[in-house]
C-alpha cells in the first residue's frame, strides 16, 4: 500500500507540488503576519493620551490690562476648538490631504491602491497613502522614523482611533498639533504667524495656502518661497473645485488673488524686552526650562504697556541727546583706507583722506583695480539698507564741502547738510557744546570714502534723493525704574539703550554710586532722631588733619549757618558731612539697612554723600518709603501666574509692607524734596506741572548721573553713565542735565491722564510760624516769618530775639534768579 502511495506521488505533475508548497508557505506567512499584528496590537501606545492630549504650549506674558506682550516657546502653539475653524479651511485641508476622510475607517484601501500604482509606475515612493487619522496618530503617539514597523503601528492606531473618537475630534487634534512652518505649531498659531489674525477670520485663499503647508513646510511656506507657496495654494484651490467644495467663480477669484502676508514677528527686542527678560528668568528659575517653554503658563505682570513704551523711548532719546552733546566720534571706517591697505599703496593719509595727486600717479591697471575694489566694498556695506523715513542705513561719503556732503547709499543717494548737525563737532568730553565749540565745517569730521551710519530724514521725489543726517549709537548707557510707591507694582523698567546690543539690565544688575541722591537716607535719620527742617547746620569749610580728603561744596560757596532743609534742597556736601559726623556712620548704616538698603556701605563720613555702589531698583525701593508714609514695600513684577489647566500657581492680590520710618519723618523728607524741585537741584522737574518731590545725584568727574523723583501715584528713578565707570559723561553732565530730562519725558507721558493730587500730610504734623533767620517762633509778626512743618514735640518753644542767625531767603532768591538752580547747585562728592 505504501509503495502504491509513493508511486502515485511520483506520477503527480511537478506543478502540483509547487502549489501545495506555496499554500503551506502562504498559510505559515499569514499565521506569522497575524501573530505579528497581534503582538504589535498589545504593544501599541495607550489612546488615553489623546483623551487629554499634551501640547507644547508657550508661556504667555500679559501687561496689567491683559494685553499680550510676548511669549516664550520652542514651539509656538495656540489651541483652538474645531467649531472656531471656518468650514472652507477644513474643506481645503481635506481636499489636499484626505478627500475620503469621512468615508474610511482610519486607513483608506482605495488610496493605498492608488499610491501603490503610482509608486510602481514611477519606481519610487512619490505618493503617500497616510490618512489624516494616521498622521494624527504619528504626531501624538509615534516617532517620525521611516520604518515599516512604524507604518504598521500607525495603521493599527488609526483604526483604533476611529473606533474611539469622532471624526471631528480627530480633526481638532490634527489641526492643533501639526507644523505649518514659520515656527507655528497648530492652525491658530499659523494664522497669527502668517497673517496676524485668528484662524476663524481667514479668507478662502489664505486657508488654501495654510492647508497646503503640512506636507512640506520648509518647501511650501511663503516665508521660504513665495513662488512655491503660490503654486501649492493654487493646487489646493484646484482640488477644492474638483471636489465641489467651491464654485468656479470662487476658484477664479481666489486663484487671481496675490499672497499678502502680514507676519506677526514676536521679536524679543521690543520696548518691553528688559521687563520680560526679568520675567523669563524668574519663571525659569522657579519652574524650570520645560515649564517655561512648553508648559502653557500665563503670567500677568504689573507692567503698564503704555508706560513701558514711554520709558524705553524716553531713555533712548535721553542717551542720544547726551551723546550728541559730546560730539561725533567719527566714521565707522574709510573704504579708501581699506582699499589702500589691501593694495599696500600710499595714496591714503589718516588725517587728509585719499590724496588725489598720489592716486592719479598710480599705474592705470592698479588705479582701475583700486576703483573696482572700492566699488565692491561700497556695495557690500550698503547691501542691507532698507529705505524709509526715520530709518537707519549705512552710507559712504562721496563728496564733502563746508555745508554739504553727498552720500552713496547703494541703490540711492542723499545729502547731509550742516544745518542741524552743529552737534557733530569732533568728540570732546572735556568741553561743553556751545556756540564756540559747535561744528562749522563738515570737512572737520567727514572725508571722501567715510562709511557712516545715517538717519533718513526726508525724501525728494524730483531729485530722487534723500535728506540725511549723521547718526551714532550712544556710547553711554542707563536705566529707568518706575513703581507705584503705595503698592510696589513695577509699572515700567528699562535696563539700557537697546536689548539687542546688551541684555545686561542696568536697572537691577548694575551697581553704581548714587551720589547726592543717597542724601535723603541720611536726612530721614535726622528727622527720625528729632531734628527739624530748621535745625541749624554748619556750612563752613571743613579740613581733616592727616588725610588727603578735602571735601567741598560743588558751587565752591559756603553759607555759614543754614537750616537743615536747605542743606538737602541745595545738596550741600559740607553740612551733610557734619551731620554724618554727629549722628555717626554706624547709626547711618543701621538706619539704611532698616530702609532696605542691602548694598555694602562705607563705615566712614562719605556714606551720606553716596559713595556706596547700589542698584537703581534698590534706590527706588528706598525712596518708596518716603513717598508712601514710611512703609518698605518690595517692588513687584508679577500679579498672577496660571498654568494651562487654569490652576493658580501664584497670586498676589495684596502686598507685604513694613513700617520702617515714622510717617512724620517720611513726610518731612518728601516736603523737603518737594522744595528741592521748586527751587533746588531738581528745579527742572517743575515742568511736570504737578506736586513733585525729587533729588538729583552726580558723582566725581561726572561719572554717574541720577534723578529719583515722585508724585503721589508714581515713583521713578533714572540713572545714566558708562558701563566702564572710569569714563566721564562729560563736563557739567550732572543729574539735573543728564538724568532728569529722561525722568521728565517719561513722567509727562505716564501721568498725562492721571489726576493731579497733593501729597498727603499726616494729621500729627504741626504748622508753626517761625522766623527764617533763627528758626525760632515768630512772636512779633516778623516780616519774613513763615509757617514751617514740625513733627510732634519738635516745634520751637522760644521766640525769635537775636538778630544773629542764618538766612534762607537769600539762597532761595539766588536759585530763582539763576533760572537753572539745578545746574548751579548740583552737588557731587
Amino acid at each position: 500500500m505504501l509503495k502504491k502511495f509513493y508511486k502515485l506521488e511520483e506520477t503527480r505533475p511537478r506543478w502540483s507540488k509547487v502549489i501545495l508548497l506555496a499554500a503551506y508557505g502562504g498559510l505559515i506567512l499569514t499565521t506569522l503576519f497575524f501573530c505579528f499584528i497581534a503582538v504589535l496590537s498589545f504593544n501599541l501606545p495607550d489612546l488615553e493620551k489623546l483623551e487629554k492630549p499634551h501640547y507644547d504650549l508657550p508661556t504667555s506674558v500679559y501687561d496689567r490690562d491683559g494685553n499680550l506682550i510676548t511669549e516664550f516657546y520652542t514651539k509656538r502653539r495656540v489651541l483652538i476648538s474645531l467649531d472656531q475653524v471656518p468650514k472652507h479651511l477644513i474643506e481645503a485641508l481635506l481636499a489636499i490631504e484626505d478627500s475620503r476622510f469621512y468615508y474610511h475607517f482610519g486607513i483608506d484601501p482605495i488610496r493605498i491602491a492608488k499610491a501603490v500604482i503610482v509608486d510602481v509606475a514611477s519606481m519610487s515612493f512619490v505618493q503617500g497613502a497616510s490618512t489624516l487619522t494616521q498622521q494624527t496618530a504619528k504626531m501624538f503617539l509615534l516617532s517620525s522614523e521611516k520604518k515599516l514597523i512604524r507604518k504598521v503601528k500607525e495603521a493599527l492606531l488609526a483604526v483604533k482611533m476611529e473606533r474611539r473618537f469622532s471624526k471631528e475630534e480627530i480633526l481638532e487634534l490634527y489641526l492643533n498639533k501639526t507644523y505649518f512652518g514659520h515656527g507655528a505649531y497648530g492652525i491658530e498659531a499659523a494664522a497669527q504667524g502668517y497673517f496676524s489674525r485668528s484662524a476663524r477670520d481667514l479668507t478662502l485663499q489664505e486657508a488654501a495656502l495654510l492647508a497646503g503647508l503640512p506636507q512640506a513646510p520648509s518647501r511650501w511656506a511663503p516665508t521660504a518661497s513665495i513662488k512655491n507657496a503660490l503654486k501649492r495654494r493654487n493646487l489646493v484651490l484646484f482640488m477644492m473645485k474638483s471636489q465641489e467644495f467651491i464654485t468656479q467663480d470662487q476658484y477664479e477669484e481666489a486663484l487671481n488673488s496675490p499672497i499678502r502676508l502680514k507676519l506677526n514677528r514676536n521679536q524679543p527686542s521690543n520696548e518691553a524686552s528688559y521687563y520680560t527678560e526679568n520675567i523669563r528668568r524668574y519663571v525659569m528659575d522657579k519652574y524650570g526650562m520645560q515649564k517655561l517653554y512648553e508648559g502653557g503658563l500665563k503670567v500677568y505682570t504689573e507692567m503698564g504697556l503704555s508706560e513701558q513704551i514711554a520709558a524705553q523711548q524716553a531713555l533712548k532719546k535721553g542717551l542720544e541727546d547726551h551723546d550728541r552733546r559730546q560730539g561725533f566720534r567719527g566714521a565707522i571706517s574709510n573704504l579708501w583706507d581699506e582699499t589702500n591697505q589691501t593694495l599696500k599703496s600710499n595714496f591714503y593719509d589718516p588725517a587728509k583722506g585719499r590724496i588725489t595727486s598720489k592716486f592719479k600717479k598710480l599705474d592705470p591697471k592698479l588705479q582701475e583695480r583700486a576703483m573696482k575694489l572700492y566699488d565692491t566694498k561700497l556695495q557690500e556695506v550698503t547691501s542691507d539698507n532698507r529705505f524709509f523715513i526715520g530709518g537707519k542705513v549705512i552710507g559712504v561719503v562721496e563728496k564733502v564741502g563746508v555745508k554739504e556732503a553727498f552720500v552713496n547709499l547703494g541703490l540711492q543717494t542723499g545729502t547731509i547738510s550742516l544745518n542741524g548737525l552743529e552737534w557733530a563737532r569732533p568728540v570732546d568730553y572735556a568741553t561743553t557744546l556751545n556756540w564756540r565749540s559747535k561744528l562749522r565745517d563738515l570737512r572737520d569730521v567727514l572725508k571722501f570714502g567715510d562709511m557712516v551710519e545715517i538717519s533718513i530724514d526726508d525724501y525728494f521725489p524730483l531729485e530722487q534723493a534723500f535728506s540725511l543726517s549723521l547718526f551714532q549709537k550712544p556710547a553711554a548707557n542707563g536705566a529707568l525704574f518706575s513703581i507705584d510707591p503705595s503698592t510696589g507694582e513695577v509699572r515700567a523698567m528699562s535696563g539700557g539703550y537697546d536689548f539687542r546690543d546688551s541684555e545686561f539690565n542696568r536697572a537691577t544688575q548694575s551697581k553704581r554710586q548714587p551720589g547726592s541722591s543717597f542724601k535723603p537716607v541720611l536726612y530721614s535719620l535726622a528727622f527720625q532722631e528729632g531734628y527739624t527742617r530748621v535745625t541749624p547746620l554748619d556750612d563752613t569749610p571743613l579740613v581733616f588733619k592727616d588725610t588727603d580728603w578735602r571735601p567741598g561744596n560743588y558751587s565752591k560757596k559756603y553759607k555759614g549757618q543754614m537750616p537743615l532743609k536747605n542743606a538737602l534742597i541745595f545738596s550741600k556736601n559740607i553740612p551733610t558731612i557734619r551731620l554724618t559726623q554727629t549722628l555717626g556712620p554706624k547709626k547711618v548704616i543701621d538706619h539704611a539697612r532698616s530702609l532696605g538698603v542691602k548694598a555694602d556701605l562705607p563705615d566712614d563720613l562719605t556714606i551720606g554723600l553716596g559713595t556706596a555702589s547700589i542698584t537703581l531698583k534698590e534706590m527706588v525701593r528706598t525712596y518708596g518709603i518716603f513717598a508712601n508714609g514710611g512703609k518698605l514695600i518690595e517692588p513687584r513684577f508679577i500679579r498672577k501666574i496660571i498654568d494651562k489647566k487654569g490652576t493658580i500657581l501664584e497670586d498676589y492680590p495684596n502686598y507685604a509692607k513694613t513700617q520702617v520710618l515714622t510717617e512724620d519723618a517720611a513726610f518731612l523728607v518728601t516736603a523737603t524734596l518737594r522744595e528741592g524741585v521748586l527751587y533746588g537741584t531738581g528745579v527742572r522737574a517743575k515742568a511736570l506741572g504737578r506736586p513733585t518731590a525729587g533729588k538729583t545725584g552726580t558723582t566725581n568727574n561726572y561719572t554717574d548721573a541720577w534723578f529719583i523723583g515722585y508724585v503721589p501715584q508714581m515713583l521713578t528713578g533714572v540713572y545714566m553713565g558708562f558701563d566702564d565707570n572710569n569714563k566721564t559723561l562729560g563736563e557739567y553732565e550732572t543729574g539735573s542735565r543728564t538724568a532728569l530730562p529722561v525722568w521728565l519725558a517719561y513722567m509727562q507721558s505716564a501721568m498725562a491722564s492721571r489726576k493731579i493730587i497733593p501729597f498727603k500730610q499726616p494729621t500729627s504734623i504741626q504748622m508753626v510760624k517761625v522766623v527764617p533767620e533763627s528758626g525760632m517762633l515768630d512772636c512779633d509778626d516778623h516780616p519774613k516769618g513763615y509757617f514751617e512743618y514740625f513733627a510732634p514735640g519738635t516745634a520751637p518753644s522760644s521766640c525769635h530775639q537775636s538778630e544773629v542767625g542764618f538766612e534762607t531767603t537769600s539762597e532761595q532768591k539766588e536759585g530763582n534768579e539763576n533760572g537753572d538752580a539745578a545746574e548751579y547747585y548740583e552737588e557731587e562728592l
